[in-house]
């Protein structure tokens, strides 16, 4: 998806991109072929991505790996992610996943071992570290659920 073809679906919508929620979005084709690249991605592989926006970057993920989760907290594009990559109703297949909901809210409140799982994604500057915190403590805390 080019910075073109993203502005004119922004405009269609009516989406104004806001600071609050670090909406930067990932365009130039090189840099996610190196992002893609530097994952190594296998069809083997299960990657979440955190903040997809309008999916340039998910596209690609779908493309290599075996299994994408995406978790978007902005509903509009989780509805424009959904006309893109599936239909209206029902995205969920064995390769892709969006989920409506605030990533960091999310990780703290999914009970799950991400330690088999690559994130790749274009993370809001403003959660990124928080978020990194809860993917590395994922592992400990399994033992103490069971």
């Amino acid at each position: 998806m080019t910075l073109s073809e993203m502005r004119e679906v922004l405009a269609s919508r009516g989406i104004r991109l806001t600071k609050s929620l670090g909406q930067n979005f990932l365009h130039d084709g090189n840099q996610l072929r190196r992002i893609v690249a530097a994952a190594e991605l296998t069809k083997a592989d299960r990657v979440l991505e955190i903040g997809p926006g309008l999916g340039p970057l998910t596209e690609w993920l779908v493309a290599q790996a075996g299994e994408v989760l995406a978790i978007e907290k902005d509903g509009r594009l989780v509805t424009a992610l959904r006309e893109r990559l599936g239909s209206k109703s029902e995205v969920r297949s064995s390769k892709f996943e969006i989920w409506h909901d605030d990533a960091l809210a999310f990780l703290r409140r999914e009970r799950r071992d991400w330690s088999d799982w690559k994130l790749v994604s274009n993370l809001p500057y403003s959660v990124a570290s928080p978020i990194l915190v809860e993917l590395a403590q994922s592992s400990k805390r399994r033992s103490e659920w069971w």
